[in-house]
């Protein structure tokens, strides 16, 4: 079991899901997509074996990932709106 051997290696749990928690921020933070479903699955698998709370962090960091996707999608969406508005208002001005 790989994920006992790694537990073993940092001496506790908590150390093992404190160091899972900060590389996943790490991760996180250098994407330059919003395609998280490999993290939100591994998430799911280690809460099947340490349990919900002590993931609690982890799934905060995937939601608000999840939030900023869809208000990124709007503001583009409003963006592209207005623009093709202020075209059309251009050009009944001309």
């Amino acid at each position: 079991d790989v994920i006992g051997m790694l537990v073993d290696i940092y001496g506790s749990t908590d150390l093992f899901l404190n160091e899972y928690r900060a590389l996943l921020s790490d991760k996180l933070l250098a994407l330059t997509t919003y395609e998280i479903d490999r993290e939100v699955h591994n998430v799911e698998l280690l809460k099947l074996r340490f349990g919900d709370a002590s993931l609690h962090n982890c799934e905060v960091m995937l939601k608000d990932l999840g939030d900023s996707k869809r208000l990124d999608s709007y503001v583009h969406s409003e963006s592209t709106r207005n623009t093709k508005e202020d075209a059309s208002q251009v050009a009944a001005w001309l």
